[in-house]
């Protein structure tokens, strides 16, 4: 074996067994050895038989099998962790090397997710600021933090408003490039803690450098020395010490944002007090990525090499449930413990699937199209498909071996059942957000600004077609009103007293003129006034009338009363565009009101618009006001759909014996067209394909 192993006393096992580390400076890795495999370095001799080293180790106490013993040279041989002293060795070993090599393509699937470039070796600088920065470590600096970070939050409880205006900042460019740096100077500081946490442990801290995930660059720190140690505390708080650094670095942000005026650096310590932490956070507890969470929670339970031991326990209850296959477990465990891994591995690869398809739709999206539709196809099928085809083809193989319980059995009855469902075609029903109104409605508003004089109805009375409602006056109206009364009457005496000469009949027919303008104004006036009497413009009820009473003014843009038919109603919904090809003319369905103790109401669907509304025209349908319809709104009154939304025309199959008075809101429950349902979710998906392939 090779001279420069160094071989260090480890953490007992999960049972409580003694351990020890071998570990390989050339590579920096360790190896965790039983008492059995240091029994086998200790007794080693090189060049001896395997029947006669086995026969030694038999008279020195321990009796090992010739298996046991070549599993333990292949493990050796396989890492490099024997000298190479013929030709042959080093042809080994060279044949290692060339098989673990990739060529470019797959280097290029392998390490696209994420390449590390170490930049430099810090171990010799930390080894001389630790002892310098040891009060950074010391308990009355963690409790002043503390203190300074509470006082802190509570100074920007009290102002609040101007705390969470700053964010405004990072609107300019100015404010983007000062989050850049900050982002930088906070990861920065995250990575350093865990090389002081680790130098301070007595830890070599490999390197340092710069990672790209997803071609976005982070920062890493190689703590791999942590593994000598022997606590799992210690273990624990070179793991934790970035997510500490970035809170302690939040709490005195906080605080600092208190006393910073405004400007930059004030923005910066609102980044490093809100957003810097909470990504750190959601980033780095993660249990199902190798972060920090990961190693925080292998450690915590004590298992090593967590997810590789638990995807084997995965597997194994995975095919025992569905193919009753009675493989032994991967290796002995309680219970619990056997349980906890095979959930840990199912929730693992079920964040991974949805992980993994969100980085596919980011490559896709981050590179121009030909690229991105590569990546994309790479991404799915080396990360998603193919584990899942291996996987399958395992089950392939072994399917002799399978065996059908009646709780199994049942088990695939009910999927095969549902695979069979979800390709029938089935009806739909179509919900459809829908308004009920009257189809003859009239909100009544004045000509121009006047006074009521009279007010000649009141709430729920019948009308007439006709029927006068409310008398106005306009004291302005009167007056030019009778200003060309008395111009008229001045005219006409003009004319009549006018005699025979020429010139008198030159003036008479310019007065003949002025008389008949002066007529036509007073058409104009009294078909003004004539306006300001509101009349019910057809039969019906009066529906919403304003407290009106004699003397009060009211302008052109107040609404005075509100008038409808109640025995012709119709119904106006909204339909989403997946559902458009489910409903058409002549489609049935029933409308349910939003009204307690309402009546559902039978409909027919008379016409579906072609094009998707730019507005919705009924606030009560959105979503700002308890409607069915996801809304924005983009100004005042104007809300838009979220996503397309036709309108569908439609009519009761029988009148409403009491009529409506007001519009009222429901949901129609349409039958539509029968359809499969994994049917409709291929075509959606070809459709999206297709819709992605147009260059």
């Amino acid at each position: 074996m090779r001279q420069n192993l160094r071989l260090l006393p480890g953490v007992p096992d999960e049972d409580g067994a003694p351990r020890w580390l071998l570990f390989d400076p050339v590579r920096n890795k360790y190896f965790a050895l039983s008492a059995e495999a240091l029994y086998l370095i200790r007794h080693w001799r090189a060049g001896l038989a395997v029947g006669s080293f086995l026969l030694e180790l038999k008279e020195l106490g321990p009796d090992y099998s010739a298996e046991e013993l070549a599993a333990f040279v292949d493990f050796i041989v396989s890492n490099n962790l024997n000298e190479a002293r013929s030709v042959e060795d080093s042809a080994r070993i060279y044949q290692q090397y060339r098989a673990q090599v990739l060529g470019f393509w797959r280097w290029l699937i392998h390490h696209y997710l994420f390449i590390r470039i170490p930049l430099f070796r810090p171990d010799a600088w930390l080894s001389r600021w630790v002892p310098r920065l040891n009060w950074l470590f010391a308990p009355v600096t963690h409790y002043l933090v503390i203190s300074l970070g509470l006082l802190g939050l509570v100074l920007v409880v009290r102002q609040w408003d101007t705390f969470w205006s700053t964010f405004l900042h990072f609107f300019s460019l100015e404010g983007l490039a000062l989050y850049g740096l900050t982002l930088v100077v906070v990861k920065s500081a995250h990575e350093l803690g865990h090389a002081f946490a680790a130098r301070r442990q007595g830890c070599r801290v490999a390197s340092m450098g710069v990672a790209f995930l997803v071609m976005f660059p982070v920062l890493y720190t190689d703590t791999t020395d942590a593994w000598r140690l022997r606590s799992k505390s210690a273990r624990l708080r070179i793991v934790t010490a970035g997510v500490r650094t970035e809170l302690y670095l939040a709490l005195l942000a906080t605080f600092l944002w208190n006393l910073l005026p405004d400007g930059p650096f004030r923005s910066a310590a609102f980044f490093i007090a809100t957003t810097s932490w909470v990504t750190s956070i959601l980033v780095n507890i993660s249990p199902f990525l190798r972060f920090d969470g990961y190693y925080a929670f292998s450690d915590w339970l004590g298992i090593e090499n967590l997810q590789q031991r638990a995807f084997a326990f995965g597997r194994w209850r995975l095919r025992q449930l569905l193919l009753g296959l009675k493989d032994p477990l991967p290796e002995p465990q309680p219970r619990g413990r056997a349980r906890l891994m095979v959930s840990y591995a199912w929730a693992t690869w079920l964040y991974r699937f949805f992980l993994f398809l969100g980085i596919a739709l980011l490559v896709y999206h981050l590179f121009f199209k030909v690229l991105g539709i590569l990546l994309f196809a790479v991404e799915m099928l080396w990360f998603i498909v193919l584990p899942i085809w291996r996987e399958v083809s395992v089950w392939w193989k072994r399917r002799r071996e399978c065996s059908m319980g009646m709780s199994r059995l049942l088990f695939w009855v009910l999927a095969t059942g549902l695979l069979i469902w979800s390709l029938l075609p089935l009806h739909v029903s179509v919900p459809v957000p829908a308004i009920l109104k009257a189809q003859s409605e009239q909100t009544l508003f004045v000509s121009e600004p006047a006074a009521i004089a009279e007010v000649r109805v009141k709430q729920g009375d019948l009308v007439e077609a006709g029927q006068l409602l409310l008398r106005l006056e306009s004291e302005q109206l009167n007056f030019e009103l009778q200003q060309v009364e008395e111009e008229i009457r001045l005219a006409k005496l003009l004319l009549d007293r006018s005699g025979s000469s020429a010139r008198e009949k030159a003036g008479r027919a310019i007065t003949e003129q002025q008389y008949r303008r002066l007529l036509e104004r007073r058409t104009g006036l009294l078909a003004r006034q004539g306006r300001l009497q509101v009349r019910a413009p057809f039969a019906g009820r009066v529906t919403r009338i304003e407290r009106l009473h004699p003397g009060v003014w009211v302008g052109t843009d107040m609404p005075l009363l509100s008038v409808v038919d109640p025995t012709r109603v119709h119904v106006e919904g909204y339909i989403g565009e997946q559902y458009l090809d489910l409903v058409g003319a002549g489609s049935k369905g029933v409308f349910i009101a939003d009204r307690p103790g309402a009546a559902a109401l039978a409909v027919e669907i008379r016409d579906v618009d072609i094009g998707a509304v730019f507005a919705l025209p009924y606030g009560e349908l959105g979503s700002e006001y308890g409607g069915n319809i996801a809304v924005r709104r983009i100004a005042e009154d104007r809300l838009v759909p979220e996503e397309g939304r036709y309108r569908v025309a439609m009519v009761l199959d029988a009148p409403i014996a009491a009529g409506i008075d007001a519009r009222l809101p429901g949901l129609v429950k349409v039958e539509g067209e029968p359809r499969s349902w994994l049917w409709y979710q291929l075509r959606r998906m070809l459709a999206i394909l297709v819709r992605e392939s147009g260059f």
